[in-house]
């Protein structure tokens, strides 16, 4: 056979992926990286929302938390040649040698969902919020108005709807004062008159002991164990001492004589003219334990975790159809009016429902034969799903979970 004549060469585009192979690698990465971290986020706040949504039809809502995400990615290549030799006048059948190099990258995720459940999650599911969780998220940029809405279900005697901290009442609950001082407190914080922190205390947890009986190795056993000791005014007895910090509301020197401030004093029966006031867990509903005026602590119930969101399930637009049917509670006032959850709610939470897949939200879910959505451009909505999930993270995380029921092996 003769040698090759005019040999022409041709390299698919695929052989040119092969000489950029390199950085295959990070573009992967760089890729499935934040796609998976678009996924689990748009996930998070359906999931939350279809909780919100199964909690006004009194179904139980259920949190499956992403575990792990685990992917590999697979390079694979294969080469092959075509030569073709034609005989004759080489101008008008030339030799032929032809180069196909094919590459191709796989990926192979494996996704483990474990169910937030358990004695553990529950527990926090059910206990109310602590006074640090209020203060830990009023001093991250979050309105306190916002925050004492969802966390607070009474102050002071005010209530906040407490009743809807469960299934939606039948009955409407007392609300408006309470909203009417939250509010008041947001033009103060906007104003930098309204400060949230925590005060050192000391209080006793001992009755007076004689001081020649408590000797040195008492002493070092009573510090070591992060007590202190006060001497009484007559010098002859010894107190077991133990400190804490108080969760306190500071209110500017300015803001003393401002209109905000005082109808707040007055509406949560506070003594005026002092520049903070503590802040302490309590039953606030009911009788108030001291006269109108003389209160110099603010005394908070809170909410649980799942009373916020039995609370913000209020907020769902139920279809008139379902209405009808006796699918959810109808809350009435006084009178037999049907109550407009919308008027406690506000803009704290707006969600829409629609027969038809809508368009331009930031989250929708679907459920019993219609849409509920958030408009994307409701922003107040937007951010309290987004203080929700801050809640949840603050209230269970690090609850244990159960052994994953779900490992999901995406790959072909």
């Amino acid at each position: 056979m003769s040698a090759l004549r005019g040999v022409t060469v041709g390299i698919t585009a695929a052989a040119l992926v092969a000489l950029g192979g390199c950085v295959l690698g990070p573009t992967a990465l760089q890729v499935s990286r934040v796609r998976y971290n678009e996924v689990i986020q748009q996930t998070r706040k359906e999931q939350m929302l279809l909780n919100l949504v199964r909690l006004q039809y009194r179904e139980e809502p259920l949190f499956l938390d992403v575990g792990s995400v685990a992917t590999q990615f697979t390079f694979a290549q294969a080469a092959g040649v075509e030569a073709s030799i034609n005989e004759g006048p080489t101008s008008f059948n030339p030799d032929s040698l032809g180069l196909n190099l094919d590459v191709g990258l796989e990926e192979k995720p494996t996704i483990t969902l474990a169910p937030l459940q358990g004695r553990d999650f529950v527990t926090r599911l059910l206990a109310p919020m602590q006074p640090e969780v209020i203060l830990l998220l009023s001093r991250t940029g979050w309105r306190v108005d916002r925050v004492l809405r969802l966390t607070v279900q009474g102050m002071n005697g005010l209530e906040n709807a407490a009743s809807a901290s469960g299934p939606t009442p039948a009955q409407v609950p007392p609300f408006r004062e309470f909203v009417r001082v939250t509010r008041l407190l947001r033009e103060l914080q906007k104003q930098g008159l309204l400060e949230f922190g925590f005060e050192p205390s000391v209080s006793d947890v001992s009755t007076p002991v004689p001081t020649e009986k408590v000797g040195l190795p008492e002493m070092v056993d009573a510090l070591s164990e992060g007590y202190g000791l006060r001497q009484t005014e007559d010098g002859r007895n010894l107190v077991l001492t133990q400190s804490s910090k108080s969760l306190v509301w500071r209110i500017g020197p300015s803001a003393a004589e401002s209109p905000e401030a005082a109808e707040i004093v007055t509406l949560l029966g506070l003594k005026p003219g002092q520049s903070s006031y503590k802040v302490r867990l309590g039953v606030t509903n009911g009788k108030p334990t001291e006269a109108a005026g003389q209160r110099s602590e603010i005394t908070l119930t809170t909410r649980s975790l799942l009373g916020t969101l039995f609370y913000l399930s209020q907020a769902i637009d139920v279809p008139a159809e379902h209405r009808r049917k006796g699918y959810v509670t109808t809350t009435v006032d006084e009178d037999g009016t049907e109550f407009a959850w919308a008027e406690l709610m506000g803009d704290l939470l707006r969600v829409h429902s629609s027969p038809a897949k809508p368009s331009s939200t930031a989250v929708q879910v679907r459920f019993w034969g219609y849409w509920y959505y958030i408009d994307n451009a409701d922003l107040s909505s937007k951010s309290t799903l987004a203080l929700l999930g801050q809640l949840l993270a603050l209230q269970a995380g690090g609850a244990d979970i159960v052994t994953p029921v779900l490992t999901l092996p995406v790959g072909g």
